[in-house]
Order: C-alpha cells, then sequence, then structure tokens
C-alpha cells in the first residue's frame, strides 16, 4: 500500500496569517471598526441587539460579538445585517457616513 501524500501545511488549521503579529493586527483593528460601524447604525436605528438579531436571523450573542470586535462577520451575516438594517453592504464599510442611509424596501 502506497504512503499517503503528504499534507499541505495550508489544507487545515488556522490561517497563518493570524502567526503574523502585524497582519493579525490589523485584522483586529478592522474587526473593531466594522463592530463600531454596525453598532452605530443598529443604535442610530433605535434597535437593541435583541430586535437586530431577530431581524438579521442571527443570535444576539453573534450581534454582541460581531459589535464588540471578538467575532469574525462572514459576508452571509452581513449580508443579513444590511438587509434588516435597510442599509447597502457597502456602507458598513464606507468612510463617508452618509454611505450607511437606508435603502428602499
Amino acid at each position: 500500500m502506497a504512503a499517503a501524500p503528504p499534507a499541505s501545511r495550508y489544507a487545515h488549521g488556522r490561517s497563518e496569517y493570524w502567526s503574523r503579529p502585524s497582519t493579525a493586527r490589523l485584522i483586529a483593528r478592522a474587526q473593531r471598526r466594522l463592530g463600531l460601524r454596525l453598532r452605530g447604525i443598529r443604535q442610530r436605528l433605535l434597535l437593541t441587539q435583541e430586535e437586530a438579531a431577530e431581524r438579521a436571523g442571527l443570535h444576539p450573542v453573534a450581534i454582541a460579538r460581531i459589535e464588540s470586535g471578538k467575532q469574525n462577520a462572514t459576508v452571509a451575516t452581513l449580508v443579513c445585517l444590511a438587509r434588516a438594517y435597510r442599509v447597502p453592504l457597502a456602507g458598513f464599510f464606507a468612510d463617508d457616513p452618509e454611505r450607511t442611509r437606508r435603502t428602499r424596501g
């Protein structure tokens, strides 16, 4: 029986970028900024985390962890939040607060 080929060092486990301190800091900073942006939009809509979670189909703990920068938001989660908040997805990343204005519908 032939030996299995060596597994790629990229095949499983935590991504390599977490082992790079400068990159890990950039990611953590971006997560915090995104979380603050999401919290600001939610608060501007006068929604609690529970209400936002209900609208988006998420768990309130997930909202809290994303807003605090402790959890990475997936694209799917961001799409659900954009729809729940009625803002364009790009508004979560815009430097201009006007880009987070509500969309129709």
